[in-house]
């Protein structure tokens, strides 16, 4: 399958594209709210701005992916790959990215607000610059922050409400 005949099959009012391959996909901008693309293969896909809100990227692999900006709220990520990929001011509320594979992949200025990343692997001092972590679960997330909160990589993120990968709760820190 090729971009553009998903684009067209999606535009006819199709939406389950579960396991579909399509090698480094150029879809900036795209607008696909509520596709299926669960169990796809998406590597190196270009989805900057793109509407995939609601969407099922259940188990997807998305790794090298850039999502710059897009709209992922309320999304289904869990056990999705999005290593070495880029999330940077993506809105991600809603989401669930539980046991999903960030590693590598930049959160700065990203919206997380009520996303559940229980057992995502976020991997060593992630780029959480700016973003929003108000009522995120990170119970369970295996994250290495030096220094916790008060690490760099983290400057200007709000933890409002978000649990800890160790369970802990931060009320409030602005």
């Amino acid at each position: 399958m090729t971009e553009s005949e998903l684009l067209e099959r999606y535009a006819a009012g199709e939406r389950d594209f579960s396991g579909v391959k399509l090698d480094s996909p150029r879809l900036r901008d795209a607008e696909l709210p509520g596709i299926n693309l669960s169990g796809a293969i998406l590597f190196g896909a270009k989805l900057d701005r793109a509407n995939l809100s609601g969407a099922n990227l259940s188990h997807v692999n998305l790794g090298s992916a850039w999502l710059e900006e897009a709209n992922l709220s309320g999304a289904n990520l869990s056990h999705a790959v999005i290593s070495d990929g880029v999330l940077s001011e993506a809105d991600l509320s809603g989401a669930n990215l539980s046991y999903a594979d960030l590693t590598a992949c930049p959160l700065d200025g990203a919206n997380l607000n009520g996303a559940n990343l229980t057992g995502t692997l976020i991997g060593n001092e992630p780029l959480l610059k700016g973003a929003n972590l108000t009522d995120v679960d990170l119970s369970r997330a295996r994250i290495d922050l030096p220094g916790g909160i008060e690490n760099p990589r983290i400057e200007g993120a709000i933890f409002c409400n978000t649990t800890l990968p160790d369970g802990t709760k931060i009320i409030s820190f602005f």
